[in-house]
C-alpha cells in the first residue's frame, strides 16, 4: 500500500467519523426515546383517551319542541313550546366516567410499555453493534500474528528450513481471516441499518455506537415486577372493563325525559268574540325496557371483563417468567466467563506460545501450531459471544422490573 493510498483511507475514516451520530448504549436508547416516531404516534393514544374522557359523563342536550296548528277556515289556531331534558335514572354517567378514566390510566401505562420495549429493543442492538466490534478487533489481532507468522516462514523457506507447504496454509488462514472480517463489517452495517429507524435517524451521516461492552457484575436481586407498566396497563383494563359491566347494567333503563310546555290557543265560539288561552303544562317521558333490556351488551361486557382480568394476570405470569429466565441465563453466562478468564484461557495461551517456541526450534510440526492458535481464537471468540449474550440477558432482566428507563 502506498503512503499516499494510506493518507486517502486515513482522512475517509476521520470524514465517515466526524459526519456519523456518536452514541453509548444509553445514549442511544435516550436519543430513541426523543426521536422514535412511532412512539411519537403511540402518545397521541393518551390525548385520545383524555378526549374521551372529557366528553365522557355528560347530560344529553335539552330538546326544544315547537309546534303550530291554525284552522284553514278561520282564525283559530294555537302555538306551543315544549323544554325537554332527559335525566338517567341510574348511576350510567359515573360507570360512564370510571370507564373513560381507567382507560386513560391504561393508555398512560401503555406508553411507558413501548418506552420500555424500545429502550430494551435500541441498548439490544447496540450491544450487539459493539459485540461485532470486538469481534472485529480480535480479528485484527489474529490477522497481525498470522502475518507475523506468515514473514517468519517466507525467511525460513528462503533458507530451506520451512516447507512452501507451511507457508502456503498461513497464507491461507491469513486469507480465511480477513473474509471473515468483511463478513463481520457486513453484519455490522446491517446492525446499525436496523438501529437508523429505532432512533428516528433521519440524517444522511452514520452512526457509530462508542464505548465497549460492559463486564459482568453480581448476578441481581430478584426484584418486583408490580411497577412494570405493562401489568399496569392489563390491570387498568381490567378495571375498565369491569366498569364496563355496571355501565351496561345500568343502561337497561334509558334516560327519562322531564319538561315544561307553554301553549297559547285563540278560538272562536259563534257568536262570541276569539278567545286567546294560555296554557302551561308539564311533560315526563319514561321509556320502558320492554323489547330491548340490554341483556346482550351486557353479557357482552361481562365476557370482556373476564377476559381482561385473566389478561392481566397472563401478564404478570409472563413477566416473572422473563425476569426469572434472564436472571439465570446471566448467572450462567457469568460462570462461563469467569471459568474462560480464570483458567481456560491462560492454559490455550501458554500451550500455544510453548508450541511457537518449539517450533521455532524445530521441534514442533506447524500443524500443531496453527491447531493450538485456533483453539485459542475459538475460545476468545466464545467468551465474546457469551458476554454479548450476557449483556443481552442483563437488558432483558432490566427490562422485566423497571420501565425505560436504566
Amino acid at each position: 500500500m502506498s503512503f499516499r493510498l494510506f493518507l486517502t483511507l486515513i482522512f475517509c475514516t476521520r470524514a465517515a467519523w466526524a459526519a456519523s451520530l456518536p452514541l453509548s448504549i444509553e445514549g442511544a436508547a435516550d436519543y430513541a426515546l426523543k426521536h422514535n416516531p412511532t412512539l411519537a404516534a403511540a402518545r397521541f393514544r393518551i390525548e385520545e383517551a383524555r378526549g374521551r374522557l372529557q366528553q365522557s359523563g355528560r347530560l344529553s342536550n335539552p330538546e326544544l319542541e315547537l309546534d303550530s296548528t291554525r284552522n284553514l277556515r278561520s282564525r283559530e289556531g294555537s302555538i306551543g313550546i315544549t323544554l325537554m331534558q332527559r335525566f338517567p335514572v341510574t348511576e350510567r354517567l359515573r360507570y360512564e366516567k370510571a370507564v373513560s378514566r381507567a382507560e386513560v390510566a391504561a393508555a398512560e401505562a401503555e406508553v411507558r410499555d413501548v418506552e420500555r420495549k424500545l429502550a430494551a429493543e435500541v441498548r439490544a442492538a447496540a450491544v450487539r453493534v459493539l459485540a461485532i466490534e470486538a469481534q472485529r478487533e480480535l480479528r485484527s489481532t489474529q490477522l497481525a500474528n498470522s502475518r507475523e507468522l506468515a514473514g517468519f516462514l517466507v525467511k525460513r523457506v528462503e533458507v530451506g528450513e520451512a516447507s512452501v507447504v507451511d507457508a502456503s496454509q498461513v497464507e491461507l488462514e491469513t486469507r480465511q481471516i480477513e473474509i471473515e472480517s468483511l463478513q463481520l463489517a457486513a453484519e455490522q452495517v446491517a446492525l446499525i441499518g436496523s438501529l437508523r429507524p429505532l432512533l428516528g435517524f433521519s440524517g444522511d451521516g452514520g452512526i457509530k455506537i462508542t464505548g465497549a461492552l460492559p463486564g459482568t457484575a453480581a448476578p441481581p436481586a430478584l426484584k418486583g415486577i408490580a411497577n412494570r407498566p405493562d401489568i399496569q396497563a392489563a390491570e387498568y383494563r381490567a378495571e375498565a372493563a369491569a366498569a364496563a359491566v355496571l355501565q351496561q347494567r345500568s343502561n337497561r333503563w334509558q334516560d327519562i325525559g322531564v319538561g315544561a310546555s307553554y301553549s297559547l290557543e285563540r278560538s272562536k265560539d259563534e257568536p262570541d268574540p276569539i278567545e286567546t288561552e294560555q296554557i302551561a303544562g308539564l311533560k315526563i317521558s319514561i321509556p320502558l325496557p320492554v323489547w330491548n333490556d340490554n341483556a346482550g351488551r351486557i353479557r357482552e361486557a361481562e365476557a370482556a371483563a373476564a377476559r381482561a382480568a385473566k389478561e392481566a394476570g397472563a401478564t404478570k405470569l409472563t413477566a416473572r417468567s422473563e425476569e426469572n429466565s434472564a436472571r439465570s441465563e446471566m448467572a450462567a453466562l457469568a460462570k462461563l466467563i469467569g471459568e474462560l478468564d480464570s483458567a481456560v484461557l491462560p492454559k490455550a495461551e501458554q500451550i500455544e506460545e510453548l508450541l511457537r517456541s518449539n517450533y521455532a526450534a524445530g521441534l514442533t510440526p506447524l500443524p500443531e501450531v496453527l491447531r493450538a492458535r485456533t483453539r485459542r481464537l475459538e475460545l476468545q471468540r466464545l467468551r465474546l459471544d457469551a458476554l454479548r449474550d450476557y449483556q443481552l440477558a442483563r437488558i432483558r432482566q432490566n427490562a422485566a422490573v423497571l420501565n425505560s428507563s436504566k
